[in-house]
């Protein structure tokens, strides 16, 4: 499974734009063997022709080769991965970001249905986060209609991305304390509703914001997903 901080570092790194794409390529082209760099960059190519962007492909092969994925592991894994990337294309549109089709990326591989991607509110610039926090509350167990109601409202109130990712958190919390998904997303819901600034509750006790709490889930899993 991704994680989702490495998730926000790929978000990260798209958001760059052209330049860290080029930069990745040359990194890549330095770093991995020349038969494996030969592969990405014409499975590059062949992508581009589908609006892919090859950034995303060369870090993630880059990151692949510090995690001594065998060469023959590695390529199909890319190709599974820009699939995935073309498969954000389709469910946000041409007109979708390279740190949005790296988040839709990550949550179609997390499981989230296309169907979901596409309803997001498109009244606004559609955000990475909100996909992440969308996948983060689906793995969680909460219901899609409802999960997507969260996030409407919170994109509709202008939450920032901060507060957002505080969300899942909350609902982890409240499932760890026995409440059903289903109810523990409602309760964060009508928190957000009392709190229209766009807050889902207090600050949370530093060392429990969304990352760390991923980090804690990350170092009682062994490994992870390329």
């Amino acid at each position: 499974m991704r994680r989702i901080a490495l998730t926000l570092l790929f978000v990260a790194l798209a958001a760059t734009g052209l330049t860290a794409q080029e930069s990745a390529r040359a990194r890549a082209q330095r770093t991995l063997p020349p038969d494996v760099f030969a592969g990405v960059a014409a499975l590059a190519n062949e992508m581009a022709d589908f609006g892919i962007p090859d950034g995303p492909l060369f870090n993630k092969a880059l990151e692949g080769t510090a995690k001594r994925v065998p060469a023959e592991r590695l390529l199909p894994a890319i190709r599974a991965y820009a699939d995935r990337l073309g498969q954000a294309r389709t469910a946000f549109g041409p007109a979708a970001s390279v740190p949005l089709l790296v988040a839709g990326a990550d949550a179609i591989q997390r499981g989230v249905p296309r169907d979901a991607l596409r309803s997001l509110r498109s009244d606004r610039p559609r955000s990475p986060i909100a996909v992440l926090v969308l996948a983060e509350l689906l793995e969680s167990g909460v219901p899609t209609d409802r999960a997507l109601a969260v996030l409407r409202q919170a994109m509709a109130q202008r939450t920032q991305d901060a507060r957002m990712l505080d969300i899942p958190v909350r609902v982890r919390r409240l499932i760890r304390d026995g409440v059903p998904p289903h109810e523990a997303i409602d309760r964060v819901r009508r928190a957000m509703r009392r709190n229209r600034g766009g807050n889902v509750g207090p600050a949370l006790p530093p060392g429990t914001g969304a990352l760390s709490d991923a980090r804690l889930r990350d170092r009682r899993r062994s490994g992870g997903q390329l």
